[in-house]
C-alpha cells in the first residue's frame, strides 16, 4: 500500500475515533439531566458523529490527491444558503437548549411574554405553549431571550 492510502486511512480512522471520544463525553455529561435537555445532548451528539465522519471524509479524500476544492467550496456555499433560510427556525432551537438548560420558567408558570400570557403547560425546543382561557398560544423561544419576560408567581 502506499503512502497516500495509508495517511487517508489513518485520517478517516481517526475522525472516526474523535467522533466516539465525543460521543461517550457527551453521554457522560447527559446523564446529568433530564427530559429536554437530554434530548438536546442527543441531538448534538448524532450531529456531531455525522459533521466529523463527513469531515473525515473529504480529508481522507484530499490525501488521495481528489481535488475536494470545489465540494468544500459548494458545501461552503450550501451551508450559507441553508442557514440564511432556516436562521429563525435555529435561532429557536438554540434558544430552546438554553431555556432547557437554565430553566427560567417550567410548567405550570404564569408567564407574560411577547403580549401574550398564560399558564406554561408546554415546553419543546421550537415553542413555549401557553393556556389562557380555553385558549392555546405558541410563543416561539426565540422571543423568551428577545423580549422582556414576566413570571407571575401567584
Amino acid at each position: 500500500m502506499s503512502d497516500q492510502i495509508i495517511a487517508a486511512i489513518l485520517v478517516f480512522v481517526g475522525c472516526i475515533v474523535l467522533s466516539l471520544v465525543f460521543h461517550f463525553a457527551l453521554k457522560k455529561v447527559e446523564r446529568r439531566f433530564d427530559g429536554h435537555a437530554a434530548e438536546s445532548f442527543r441531538l448534538i451528539s448524532n450531529s456531531q458523529k455525522a459533521i466529523l465522519i463527513f469531515i473525515g471524509t473529504i480529508l481522507a479524500l484530499s490525501k488521495l490527491d481528489f481535488d475536494v476544492t470545489g465540494l468544500v467550496a459548494g458545501l461552503g456555499l450550501t451551508g450559507f444558503a441553508l442557514g440564511f433560510a432556516l436562521k429563525d427556525a435555529i435561532s429557536n432551537l438554540v434558544a430552546g437548549i438554553m431555556i432547557v438548560l437554565y430553566r427560567p420558567i417550567k410548567l405550570g408558570d404564569n408567564i407574560e411574554v411577547a403580549s401574550c400570557k398564560g399558564v406554561v403547560v408546554d415546553l419543546n425546543l421550537r415553542y413555549i405553549t401557553l393556556q389562557t382561557d380555553g385558549c392555546r398560544h405558541l410563543v416561539p423561544n426565540s422571543l423568551m431571550l428577545s423580549n422582556k419576560v414576566t413570571i407571575n408567581n401567584s
